[in-house]
């Protein structure tokens, strides 16, 4: 895998979500479910489709779908802190 970084990625009340791999730059659009390091939601047996919450204020996070073959989390950009790098 490419070089990157490993990030926290939290909840706008402060609720830390997960840790992800991030390869690349830019803004943190979408996750593969398969980079997340360390889970707090429940994102690693989530099905397709599905629409995770913020255990704490249970805004939705976003959706899961498969992109390239793989499941992935498109995030909501309003949901979360933002993220670049």
């Amino acid at each position: 895998m490419r070089r990157g970084k490993l990030i926290d990625v939290d909840c706008r009340c402060g609720y830390r979500l997960f840790r992800y791999y991030k390869a690349g730059k830019g803004r943190l659009i979408k996750c593969m479910i398969e980079r997340i390091h360390e889970d707090y939601v429940g994102l690693k047996g989530a099905e397709t489709f599905s629409r995770p919450e913020c255990p704490s204020c249970k805004k939705e996070l976003g959706i899961v779908m498969m992109i390239r073959g793989r499941p992935t989390l498109k995030l909501n950009q309003g949901t979360i802190k933002s993220i670049r790098i």
